[in-house]
């Protein structure tokens, strides 16, 4: 049952959020999303025979080093590392993904390909028609729809507790974003990045979502605007 001094306190102290520029030091904070996710390289995404020659321009390197890991040896010809690598999973490429990514992400030409795509990005207001449109965004409703029953920031916090009192382990980032906002009330925080492809975004979205997915669910479901660092691939 929802407390009545819950929802004066939802009402009468309003929560605020400017969603600022993300720094050179947050760009490298979010490699793991970029190098460290099989999601983006895979068949649906950078792999993708319509996203593969766009992406590789920008990841030229990133791209030989998965080739030659999975083929066990040099390779010199940008077309041996398309024929490997496109239309293909991760899994379908190597047996050891979870030590690789850390390799991908401590190579250093890796990393500078990884940093000049993200500063290819731009802050765009995200309407409820691209949020709708984004893949993996959207307020608790959307990504938990039998999750939540009290929506109140203390409600949201309460359920996100076992039986025992004890936050669930999956759900902490979005219990430590609540309870900032209420202590702080108003935040600076940088923006969720979003990537558009030329296929689109996963599962027949527009648009996908790489980063920041806990501060968007949180700041969506508190009923605040979303800003997006838009990386727009899709040209």
């Amino acid at each position: 049952m929802i407390r009545l001094i819950d929802l004066l306190n939802e009402v009468t102290n309003p929560y605020s959020v400017k969603w600022i520029n993300p720094t050179q030091e947050y760009f490298t904070q979010e490699l793991s999303e970029l190098l460290g996710n099989e999601m983006r390289f895979s068949k649906e995404e950078f792999f993708h025979p319509q996203n593969y020659d766009s992406i590789y321009s920008i990841l030229s390197h990133t791209f030989k080093m998965i080739a030659e890991h999975s083929k066990g040896s040099n390779i010199s010809s940008t077309k041996e590392i398309k024929d490997i690598l496109i239309n293909k999973e991760i899994n379908e490429l190597m047996n050891d993904w979870d030590k690789f990514r850390h390799v991908l992400m401590k190579d250093s030409k890796a990393r500078v390909e990884a940093l000049n795509l993200f500063k290819m990005g731009r802050m765009e207001d995200w309407n409820d028609d691209k949020i709708n449109k984004t893949f993996y965004m959207g307020n608790f409703n959307k990504i938990s729809p039998n999750m939540v029953k009290d929506t109140t920031s203390s409600g949201l916090m309460k359920q996100m507790k076992n039986d025992k009192g004890k936050t669930i382990a999956n759900l902490k980032g979005y219990e430590k974003n609540i309870q900032d906002f209420r202590t702080e009330r108003s935040r600076e925080l940088p923006p969720p990045f979003v990537m558009k492809l030329k296929t689109g975004g996963r599962d027949n979205n527009d648009y996908t979502l790489i980063g920041g997915h806990k501060r968007s669910t949180v700041a969506l479901q508190l009923n605040l605007p979303i800003t997006a660092w838009f990386i727009d691939l899709s040209n």
